[in-house]
């Protein structure tokens, strides 16, 4: 049994995510739908899925997009435990009826606070995370519509839907709880044209990412553990293939 990581692009993995599944004792299987990798055929054999973050745009005519859709629908309706990040929350809500549409304004880039909501204050997984954090986001486009009979859990200024989730087993975040201090700095390189569009520049990102990473990186993690524990918990019948949860 696995989670299965279908990934977009080179540098928007799973990443701290990642790391933090195969810590609690899970195997990962990683597509890499971007370099051509085909989607698992059935859902045997699966413990869960992770949808990854993009460059891509939800309008794009990727060829991988539309058969995702389907394997997410699937899984959803399967009963297992998924989580969407960024690009993958769209295509993930877009999956089981929701709306995506552009960010009004343009691109929401860089350190900016995220509120749960009433409800997200009540889900299990956002337990002990702050009523408001401040996130990393990269992103032009987003959620516009939740899928019938989500709940909206988190928000942001400029970001109306910044987390939702569909009964107790799908999961969708906006933002990135996923990245390391160098995933920034890739995503910089790679697209340095976006932080002219967010009317920011590197050294400022550089400086508010040193002053909020700490407490993003604390607070994230409590997020993963949340997922390992009640959302995608890790078979425990191998004796030390769990991390401690009280180290």
């Amino acid at each position: 049994m696995a989670i299965v990581i279908l990934e977009h692009s080179p540098s928007t993995g799973a990443l701290r995510l990642g790391a933090a599944l195969r810590d609690y004792g899970h195997q990962l299987r990683v597509f890499s739908l971007h370099e051509g990798d085909q989607l698992p055929a059935d859902l045997d054999d699966v413990d869960g899925v992770v949808t990854c973050g993009g460059p891509q745009s939800i309008t794009d005519n990727e060829p991988w997009l539309d058969p995702e859709m389907d394997y997410l629908r699937a899984a959803n309706d399967a009963a297992l435990p998924i989580v969407g990040v960024c690009l993958g929350t769209q295509i993930l809500a877009k999956a089981l009826g929701g709306e995506v549409g552009s960010v009004q304004g343009g691109i929401e880039l860089g350190w900016h606070e995220v509120s749960l909501t009433d409800v997200g204050r009540e889900d299990t997984l956002y337990s002990g995370i702050a009523w408001e954090s401040m996130q990393l986001h990269w992103h032009r486009e987003q959620v516009t519509v939740v899928p019938p009979g989500a709940r909206v859990l988190a928000r942001s200024k400029r970001c109306a839907i910044q987390a939702w989730a569909v009964d107790l087993r799908t999961y969708g975040l906006q933002y990135h709880p996923e990245i390391y201090p160098e995933t920034i700095e890739t995503w910089a390189a790679q697209e340095p044209q976006a932080l002219d569009e967010a009317g920011v520049t590197l050294q400022q990102l550089r400086d508010q990412t040193d002053k909020h990473y700490r407490a993003f990186a604390r607070l994230s993690q409590r997020l993963f553990e949340s997922i390992v524990l009640f959302l995608m918990p890790a078979d425990r019948r191998i004796e030390g293939a769990v991390k401690d949860l009280h180290h």
